[in-house]
């Protein structure tokens, strides 16, 4: 059972702190087991983010795409990708051969900006692969998704592609870190 709740108290007591959670009438708390043991977490009700800067770096995406593809198809999708290779957030990795396959096919599944370079064989450890994960924009602090935006709108600008004001560009950014320290606050 989950729900929301807030007026939580703490009372210390021989038996250490005992927390006073208001929770609502319902049936499931009446079942609950005294003998048995619960998982109980607790944590700060937080907004979800704002998906502006993610979604004006998908319009940026589909621009690019649109001007590439007069030279032959490109998807937003290539685009994405690209600039997320292009902005350099990655995390390096080593593996065994066996394994490498299948870490980076379970890191890919996480989603469209989430894959893996192969980078072969470490030169400092023998039997190790190198590879570089990227993580998917989703996921982005306001540095990451600044840089990101900014690898767009400069690509953009290289193909003569017209763009909302820089003021208004910044304003996504800074809204997105709004939005990222309430969640993560």
């Amino acid at each position: 059972m989950k729900w929301t709740t807030s007026n939580i108290e703490t009372l210390r007591s021989p038996l250490g702190v005992m927390v006073v959670i208001p929770a609502p009438h319902d049936n499931d708390l009446a079942k609950l087991d005294k003998e048995k043991e619960y998982v109980i977490e607790i944590k700060k009700k937080s907004k979800s983010r704002s998906l502006n800067a993610n979604a004006y770096c998908w319009v940026l995406c589909q621009k690019i795409a649109e001007e590439l593809s007069k030279n032959g198809y490109t998807s937003k999708e290539d685009v994405y990708k690209k600039a997320i290779r292009d902005c350099g957030i990655f995390i390096t990795a080593g593996f065994t051969l066996q394994d490498k396959d299948d870490a980076i096919a379970s890191w890919s599944k996480q989603g469209i900006g989430w894959f893996a370079d192969d980078m072969g064989a470490s030169a400092k450890v023998q039997g190790v692969y190198v590879v570089h994960l990227y993580k998917g924009s989703s996921v982005y602090n306001v540095e990451e998704m600044q840089r990101l935006i900014e690898c767009l709108v400069d690509e953009c600008h290289q193909l003569d592609i017209p763009l909302e004001p820089s003021e208004y560009i910044k304003s996504l950014i800074d809204w997105w870190g709004n939005e990222q320290s309430e969640t993560r606050g």
